[in-house]
């Protein structure tokens, strides 16, 4: 697959692990044909980390927020800070949206109230610098979807990051107009909800992503993920839709365009 265009919706390249072979993960990407890379950051200690990444690197795009895992750090004055870092970033950077954002109740439900608050105030961010959301929801899809019609948000630029819910939930978020993202466990067979939500979503709203270092696909199982390997998420959702993989990577590559280029 080095001859298609590859894009990985969702990675953490400032994550430590990563740190020591990030010279050898960018020379691997370009010649595995990867065009972008959108790097996500999850805490307040990352922002500036991703940021900087996007301004010396071609291929790499940013997001900046706060992921609901660590809003410990999510103050009164979080939000002001996010607005500043979007509207001064580093010189050369490319910061094309706000996340990773949402609402974990798997294990976090103590903290709900924060969680909304926090989401609220970043939605409204990204509303306010019209740029698309990258969304981590997990058992938490109701209360989401009663943040949005609060916030008389009824149609939310951005994407679910590691869909995986059901099928009513996904018609629910297509209907919102955000894409379905999906990464290396939608390629074993195992994973039915991501497999059939891949199979019910139509092309042009779905993208490709690894959430690197995590969530390899199988073969890759025992490794740090790495953007390149976005190649098997492709392969998988052709299987799925029955599409050749060359149809499956330039539909996502436009949809790409679409969401992140501004209207």
């Amino acid at each position: 697959m080095a001859n298609l265009p590859l894009y990985d919706a969702h990675a953490h390249l400032a994550d430590p692990r990563l740190a020591p072979i990030l010279p050898q993960l960018f020379a691997e990407c370009v010649v595995r044909g990867v065009r972008r890379i959108l790097a996500n950051a999850a805490r307040r200690d990352e922002w500036d980390a991703v940021a900087s990444l996007s301004a010396r690197h071609d291929i790499v795009y940013a997001a900046l927020g706060m992921h609901p895992f660590f809003l410990a750090d999510w103050d009164d004055h979080s939000a002001d800070e996010l607005r500043q870092a979007i509207a001064a970033p580093p010189p050369g950077a490319k910061i094309i949206a706000v996340g990773e954002i949402g609402l974990d109740f798997l294990s976090h439900r103590d903290s709900t109230a924060k969680q909304l608050a926090a989401l609220a105030q970043q939605l409204l961010i990204a509303r306010d610098f019209d740029l698309p959301v990258c969304l981590h929801n997990r058992k938490a899809w109701p209360e989401f979807f009663a943040l949005l019609k609060d916030l008389r948000i009824t149609t939310l630029r951005g994407y679910c990051h590691h869909f995986g819910a059901s099928r009513d939930i996904a018609r629910q978020a297509l209907d919102h107009g955000l894409h379905l993202s999906f990464c290396g466990p939608v390629a074993d067979p195992n994973s039915r909800r991501a497999r059939a939500a891949a199979l019910y979503a139509p092309l042009d709203r779905i993208l490709s992503e690894t959430d690197c270092p995590d969530l390899p696909a199988p073969q890759y199982h025992g490794q740090l993920s790495q953007p390149w390997q976005v190649h098997a998420v492709v392969q998988a959702i052709a299987d799925i839709k029955k599409a050749t993989p060359e149809v499956v990577a330039a539909t996502i590559a436009q949809n790409w365009q679409e969401l992140f280029t501004q209207p």
